[in-house]
Formats: C-alpha cells, sequence, structure tokens
C-alpha cells in the first residue's frame, strides 16, 4: 500500500502545501472566521478522500471474502453429506442457506448498500451488536493471548 502523502500534494485532493509564512490569504481576509471555513473546507475534501479509499479497499477486498465464504459453504456441504452428520444435518443446512444469502448479497451489493444495510441492523437491534462485539473482543483476546 501506498504512502497516504506523495510529494507536497495528498493523493485525490486538491490540498497542497504552502510556503512557511504564506497563508493565501489576503490581509482583510484573515479574520477567524474565514480561517474557520478555510479549515472546515480542507477537512471536508480530506474526509472525502478518505471515504473514498476505504470504499475502494473494502471493494478490492470484497471478492476475497465472498470467495472464503464459498468454501466454507462447499466444506460445510461436504461435512453436512456425511451420514456421521445426521444429528447437525438441520444445523448445517440452515448455516449453508444463510452463508450462501450472505455471498450473494455481499458479491451483489455496493458498498454503500452494504453499509447501510449493516446501520439498519445495528438500529433495529442494538443488543445483538453489543453481544456480537463482546463476542469477538473475547474471542480476539483470547487468540492475541495465546
Amino acid at each position: 500500500m501506498g504512502s497516504v502523502l506523495e510529494g507536497p500534494n495528498v493523493q485525490g485532493s486538491s490540498y497542497s502545501q504552502r510556503p512557511v509564512g504564506s497563508s493565501g490569504l489576503s490581509d482583510g481576509e484573515h479574520s477567524t472566521g474565514s480561517i474557520a471555513q478555510a479549515s472546515k473546507e480542507q477537512v471536508k475534501q480530506l474526509s472525502g478522500v478518505a471515504k473514498g479509499r476505504v470504499y475502494s479497499q473494502v471493494e478490492s477486498r470484497k471478492g476475497e471474502l465472498v470467495k472464503g465464504i464459498q468454501g466454507l459453504v462447499s466444506t460445510l456441504e461436504s461435512v453436512a453429506r456425511n451420514d456421521e452428520a445426521a444429528v447437525a444435518r438441520p444445523l448445517l443446512t440452515s448455516a449453508v442457506g444463510v452463508l450462501r444469502k450472505t455471498s450473494d448479497r455481499l458479491e451483489n451489493g455496493t458498498t454503500e448498500e452494504l453499509l447501510a444495510d449493516a446501520q439498519e441492523q445495528v438500529r433495529q437491534r442494538p443488543g445483538l451488536f453489543i453481544a456480537g462485539c463482546v463476542a469477538v473482543g473475547f474471542a480476539l483476546g483470547r487468540f492475541i493471548k495465546v
């Protein structure tokens, strides 16, 4: 992954460094309000660039995630076909269905749509979201500890 800064310019934006002592504002524009406004505009530009980069990273990695989920689906299907897994077959079949649905949604949805879906789920079930975060944190803590 390349550096965020490339030379004096931030990649993908019109922001550029000015020489020391040169603010680009005329003497009449040195009021606090105009400096604050200029700062807000620069923050908006940089946040737009950052948001675009995050979305492009998610888009580029979505395919890898979909392939991983599809591999897991294949594995679960082969386990469900075993005679030894007769007791767990309904659970495995249900998990395969959920994973297929998730894989299809990831493959066909845009990053913005996926983010909107995630926000909607968190709003509908905040307790489940918090419990999931606790479970993931616990699991990560166990793996990092080892």
